[in-house]
């Protein structure tokens, strides 16, 4: 962020009309040899070697001057690494089909997400969004700490109660806000928006999934193009049981609209094979999402099923809980399932997961004693929390066991007797 920052300032410095950039514009910039202003154009134009290259020009010269200025050159340095990032992505872009996009206000943005209830629940509140999963037992949600910063938290409901605010032990920027969070139904895979973590502008998508063992959160992964830009990229959520995604995005939109982009999720990164590096340009920017269509595919009409689909549900089952089956069947009642023993072991999952609740409840209290205690009370805290650590990872040992059990039995059952 700070790089992009250092960017913007020099930009603003040689007083460019954003609005009426275009190539040519840059071109006469470097033949007149104003090579930093021009530079910046070619980032903003998504010509990231050349703007790379006409940096390290600029460089050179300060360098190659009767006076070498080596502090000139260096201040430099931050913006050619990052066009050099850039160029390195554009590279990889993924071939991800958006299939949809759609320009909202940027104040309920959040209406242009359709999703099942097993995604979970999405409410906007200021500048984040509230995060609540299908069980509606934990909700995740960002918040100012006391420097001003957002930062990730999650609270887990205790029986009608939420508890107190639990930051999300994520490496990431102190210096930068984390917004945005999404959590995957397996409740370890986490997306979010940082401005930090080599954000190449604003805030970018990241993507993190959490360790059990240590109650951490693993190194985040940037996520590339076309699903991070020079711009503001954030808010992804994936439906997995309807096999769609979204994210939102101001790039090139007006100061109070964002463009959501609906597209299928890859199983696995798939890059662009080209080396057209105007298509690959192109593509990360999403100038046309036609150009990532599938061909003779009828996006139009999945869409129109999908979100008939998602209201039609919606409207009519009752929903206690959200519980997938397979790829075909998802149950909400404990009336669904037909195999009395995948019912008990359902119930068994149930009481587990009160069960851990309240002994992360505990977990965190204690945490939170042995951070502000003496040296005493350390002492006494360190193996109460070891054993209550060693406890909870049995606990979602046996949960995940029984949550596998439930669907296997109820497979057997429907494939046996249906």
């Amino acid at each position: 962020m700070k790089q992009f920052l250092f960017i913007i300032a020099i930009f603003i410095s040689f007083s460019i009309n954003l609005q009426a950039q275009t190539l040519e514009d840059a071109d006469k910039l470097f033949s007149e040899k104003k090579y930093i202003e021009a530079a910046y154009m070619y980032f903003q134009l998504y010509k990231f070697n050349k703007a790379a290259d006409t940096y390290q020009m600029q460089i050179d010269e300060l360098m190659k001057a009767k006076k070498p200025q080596p502090e000139a050159a260096d201040s430099i340095k931050p913006a050619l690494m990052l066009a050099e990032k850039c160029a390195r992505m554009l590279s990889r872009c993924e071939n991800i089909q958006i299939i949809d996009s759609v320009i909202v206000n940027k104040n309920d943005f959040l209406k242009a997400y359709i999703v099942g209830d097993e995604t979970g629940t999405l409410q906007q509140a200021n500048a984040t969004v509230i995060y609540e999963n299908q069980l509606k037992n934990r909700r995740f949600f960002s918040k100012k700490d006391e420097n001003g910063l957002f930062r990730l938290y999650s609270q887990v409901k205790i029986q009608d109660n939420w508890s107190e605010d639990k930051l999300l032990n994520i490496p990431t920027d102190v210096e930068a806000d984390d917004n945005y969070p999404f959590v995957m139904p397996d409740g370890l895979t986490i997306y979010y928006a940082s401005k930090g973590s080599g954000s190449i502008g604003g805030y970018d998508l990241f993507i993190s999934r959490y360790n059990l063992n240590n109650d951490t959160y693993l190194s985040p992964s940037q996520m590339g193009m076309p699903f991070n830009s020079i711009f503001n990229d954030y808010m992804l959520v994936i439906d997995e049981v309807n096999d769609i995604g979204y994210f939102a995005s101001d790039r090139f939109q007006p100061e109070d609209k964002v463009i959501i982009y609906t597209f299928i999720p890859n199983e696995q990164f798939i890059p662009i094979e080209s080396e057209d590096e105007n298509k690959l340009r192109e593509r990360s920017k999403i100038t046309s999402i036609r150009d990532s269509w599938a061909q003779n595919a009828n996006y139009s009409a999945k869409l129109q099923k999908l979100r008939a689909d998602i209201e039609k549900e919606r409207n009519k089952v009752k929903k206690d809980f959200t519980f997938v089956i397979n790829d075909n069947i998802v149950y909400y009642t404990l009336a669904d399932f037909e195999s009395d023993a995948a019912k008990k072991s359902f119930l068994q999952s149930k009481n587990l997961e009160e069960n851990i609740r309240t002994l992360e409840e505990q977990l965190d209290n204690q945490r939170k004693s042995f951070a502000q205690g003496n040296n005493a009370q350390k002492q006494s805290l360190r193996p109460q929390i070891m054993t209550n650590e060693r406890k909870l990872e049995t606990l979602y040992e046996n949960y995940n066991k029984i949550l596998v059990e439930t669907r296997n039995s109820e497979i057997r059952y429907l494939r046996t007797n249906n």
